[in-house]
């Protein structure tokens, strides 16, 4: 499989791309969700990736079209069930849950994500009105210092907070996502903790034909544990859901060529998993 070249220069710009994939599911007669932002925001950049990735543009999304709608049922449950008041949304990117999802007004939704993506969607998002309480902290991730401030005052400020990383732990090392795992878990109201798993396989064969261009751009793929969600056992997380894109598909209309074969294999374990602190 050789390596495609595909329209990055940051890792901030596979938003751009993961937006028209939102786009593209939202344009279907059977959509599982609607995005009527998406497209807007994903731009004439998120298109060409989209083009680049190579195959019927219809199914370039697949994977995003459910990984989004996994997140939003996890993200629904937990506020109804678990009584969630905060989200803390790890770097959001071109995300448009609290535009789009049937939310409490009263919930607060805090984004963060990098200067440049913050405030490129503050500006093109100006004139829409979200349904909950949104707030945007355009913060670099990687400065452990401000980060840890950021999660001490969340934390002062809520009773029951729900954590999502959507597509942000593929490319951080093991200790990157150790590391915010343990300060995520120094805070007890940090209950929850929504994200995205790739597998070995995957990540193999993404890096075979893509890694050229992500690790151009400093976005190289990295974390995929062989020991999937138990991965986070070590850092007092305990996994409550674990649902892979094979078995969900055909629950959401977007099954595969040989789908049934595929789900019978181990190295097919991509999802989504929704942990929570061991007390």
């Amino acid at each position: 499989m050789s390596d495609k070249l595909l329209p990055i220069e940051s890792i901030s710009d596979t938003a751009f791309g993961i937006a028209i994939a939102r786009a593209i599911e939202s344009d279907r007669l059977d959509a599982n969700f609607y995005d009527p932002l998406a497209r807007m925001l994903g731009g004439d950049r998120g298109e060409k990736f989209i083009l680049a990735l190579g195959g019927p543009p219809d199914k370039a999304g697949l994977a995003v079209a459910i990984r989004t709608c996994l997140i939003d049922e996890a993200i629904a449950q937990s506020i109804r069930s678990d009584g969630v008041d905060t989200v803390l949304n790890l770097a959001a990117g071109l995300d448009t849950r609290p535009y789009r999802m049937s939310l409490p007004a009263s919930l607060v939704w805090i984004e963060v994500d990098l200067p440049a993506i913050a405030s490129y969607k503050q500006e093109k998002l100006a004139s829409e009105k979200p349904i909950c309480n949104l707030k945007i902290v355009p913060l670099d991730l990687t400065n452990l210092s401000l980060r840890n401030q950021l999660f001490a005052q969340v934390s002062a400020a809520s009773n029951k907070v729900l954590i999502i990383t959507e597509g942000l732990l593929a490319y951080l090392t093991s200790e990157q996502v150790g590391s915010l795992a343990i300060d995520l878990r120094r805070y007890v109201n940090f209950r929850w903790w929504v994200c995205e798993l790739a597998s070995p396989f995957l990540m193999q064969q993404v890096q075979k034909k893509w890694g050229k261009s992500f690790n151009a751009a400093n976005a190289k793929l990295q974390f995929a544990p062989p020991e999937g969600p138990n991965f986070f056992a070590r850092y007092g997380w305990k996994t409550r859901q674990y649902r892979t894109f094979l078995e969900e598909a055909p629950r959401l209309n977007r099954d595969v060529p040989f789908g049934s074969l595929l789900r019978q294999k181990p190295l097919f374990k991509d999802g989504v998993v929704w942990l929570e602190q061991q007390i």
